[in-house]
């Protein structure tokens, strides 16, 4: 490293991109070529003028070239630290001894004590620590900058750009909890990549300090997603767990309790207490409403699921599948005249499957 990027642009290394900019324009100008009729002394300085911009314009080139200019400037002290310790134990340079000196005078011989070996070990331990300090903190600095220009990117819905951005910051800071929480994000909502999402969730989880409800809700419906359907369950317990209006974990653990763990008590629970939150999503209170009711009338609460599907049935009043099953319950109760009356109306709104059950209850 011969050139001294900041020297060259006759900035601090301090300076900010703004500075650094304008320090660049107002040169490229003054050593421009064409200004100086080809003069070769111009067109080298030109060039490093624009190499010197090229590494301290980007913010991870600047790190990295920050890191080597420290690193060498340690080393420059510690040679110069050494030349003074040989100059102290050695004296200035003589000139050669005359015969009688050197037969007649005692020389004192030159060494390290055992002091000096201490401090010298001392001063090599101190620069390996500010190294380490050292690359730890741009390492620091570089993930934060990566993260908040993933954040613009996901603002402008530039997913693939914001993944790459989010993945650099990883790469620098390999404990970033935030970092791995919006990847998995982007992995699970727009890549559908649910494996990739549920590595990332559990390395989000792992590093954070305050695990939040979101963490276990997002990682129950990847592994939902991925049919493990037991472990999803405790994932979006767990979100409930930690925040008891998470109305959103009570639906999906009521559904998956309802349609796949058939857990139909346990289910209507859930389904009860997102109804109680009262989401303003109308059709997923509607399809909140559609499976308790199910749920109510395989548990033989018949009354129960009538009054559900009744309600579901004002905002979906062409929904042939809830007059059948309206039908259903109705008939278990033995309301045989209302069910074969729901049982028609599905039937005409195209659901065959109600033409058995009107077989079985309304043909005389």
């Amino acid at each position: 490293m011969n050139n001294n990027y900041y020297k060259i642009l006759n900035v601090p290394a301090t300076a900010t991109a703004q500075e650094i900019k304008l320090a660049y324009k107002k040169l490229a100008i003054q050593y421009h070529p064409d200004k100086h009729q080809g003069n070769p002394y111009f067109e080298e300085r030109f060039k490093l003028v624009n190499e010197a911009y090229q590494v301290l314009s980007n913010p991870q080139k600047r790190a990295t070239y920050d890191l080597r200019l420290q690193y060498l400037i340690q080393v420059k002290l510690q040679e110069q630290f050494q030349q003074q310790q040989r100059y102290r134990y050695q004296g200035p340079i003589r000139q050669p001894a005359s015969v009688s000196e050197r037969y007649y005078r005692n020389i004192p011989k030159a060494g390290f004590i055992k002091k000096d070996y201490y401090i010298l070990a001392g001063i090599f331990a101190g620069i390996l620590l500010f190294c380490a300090l050292l690359k730890f903190v741009m390492d620091h600095i570089a993930a934060k900058d990566n993260y908040q220009e993933a954040l613009s990117y996901i603002e402008q819905e530039k997913w693939s750009t914001a993944h790459a951005y989010l993945s650099e910051a990883i790469h620098f800071k390999p404990s970033y909890s935030e970092a791995y929480f919006k990847r998995a994000y982007i992995e699970m909502e727009v890549r559908k990549d649910y494996k990739a999402a549920l590595s990332d969730l559990d390395a989000a989880i792992t590093y954070a300090h305050d695990k939040l409800p979101q963490m276990y809700y997002l990682r129950g419906k990847c592994h939902e997603e991925l049919r493990h359907n037991l472990v999803a369950e405790l994932d979006l317990g767990q979100a409930i767990a930690q925040d008891k209006k998470f109305a959103l974990a009570y639906y999906d653990r009521g559904m998956l309790r309802a349609s796949a763990l058939n857990k139909y008590p346990e289910a209507i629970q859930d389904l009860t207490n997102f109804l109680k939150l009262e989401m303003a999503d109308a059709e997923m209170q509607n399809k909140a409403l559609f499976y308790r009711g199910f749920c109510y009338y395989l548990t033989q609460q018949n009354k129960a699921a009538i009054k559900d599907y009744r309600v579901a049935l004002k905002q979906e009043p062409k929904n042939a599948r809830l007059y059948f099953l309206l039908g259903k319950a109705q008939a278990e109760t033995d309301s045989t005249a209302a069910a074969c009356q729901n049982f028609y109306q599905a039937f005409n709104l195209g659901y065959q499957a109600a033409y058995g059950d009107i077989q079985q209850y309304c043909v005389q």
